[in-house]
């Protein structure tokens, strides 16, 4: 079975298909992003505000496609840049949660206003993406396959954890961690996507609690690994993964699952 199940389910529900590259997350509860550096460019015509804010529209574009993985200005094939600007701007802002400033100034010779930002990119659209309906029996054949890809998964940071205890560090890699914690990120997103049935709200909020307890605690085990945080971040890191690991196997027991992965 592929290990990857979740972005199949995410073609299944004919979402749109993701694909991360080096990007970073940043955890707020469960609107979790992902962290993308991007530079954007403003052309300055007479008003250097103006260019500023071009410059700034652009590097959000930018990184809403590096987190996407998919170019939300695909129109700009058929029509010119110029016509749908706006149009694509505003889609982009919809997914940008928050961002700052990294570098910017304005260079004189080539007339152009540089920008270097950081944004936080949700991986849908709140305001404009409708929930998937799950009716009871979608509900009962699918949130099953993802509890049990949650499980495979938080393996991972229950070793992570293990590794640390028994001082073994040096065998954890960065990008791996990386990655985890973007799969974390990916999970919730499309968790926030579903509407379950009233009748399985509570275990819907217990496995989206779940899983943003094992984004969090991903984050802190890196952190002290890498030498970002103290004993308290990895007492809290340790916390939050038990925590994740009862409610995972709360809702193990009541689906009957048997979470074998072959």
């Amino acid at each position: 079975m592929k290990r990857l199940f979740v972005f199949s389910l995410f073609v299944f529900m004919n979402l749109c298909s993701l694909t991360v590259y080096g990007v970073e997350q940043e955890s707020s509860g469960e609107d979790e992003a992902i962290t993308v550096t991007a530079d954007g460019v403003g052309t300055i015509k007479g008003d250097v505000a103006d260019a500023r804010r071009s410059a700034i529209d652009d590097g959000l574009r930018i990184a809403v496609e590096q987190a996407k993985g998919v170019f939300v200005n695909a129109e700009t094939e058929v029509e010119s840049y110029a016509a749908v600007k706006d149009e694509i701007v505003a889609k982009c802002k919809g997914y940008v949660k928050t961002y700052k400033i990294l570098n910017e100034g304005k260079e004189d010779k080539e007339r152009l206003y540089r920008v270097r930002l950081q944004a936080a990119v949700l991986l849908s659209n709140p305001k404009e993406q409708a929930p998937v309906v799950f009716d009871e029996q979608k509900f009962t054949t699918k949130i099953p396959e993802i509890i049990r890809e949650a499980m495979f998964i938080s393996k991972r940071t229950n070793d992570i954890s293990k590794m640390i205890s028994m001082k073994r560090t040096a065998r954890l890699n960065p990008e791996k961690l990386k990655k985890l914690r973007q799969h974390y990120v990916i999970m919730i997103q499309m968790l926030n996507s579903i509407e379950p049935p009233k009748a399985r709200a509570e275990w819907h909020q217990m496995l989206k609690k779940a899983i943003s307890l094992k984004s969090k605690a991903t984050r802190l085990y890196a952190a002290y690994v890498f030498g970002k945080g103290d004993s308290e971040n990895l007492k809290s890191a340790n916390k939050l993964n038990e925590d994740a690991n009862m409610i995972l196997r709360e809702l193990k027991k009541r689906f009957h699952l048997d979470t074998h992965r072959g």
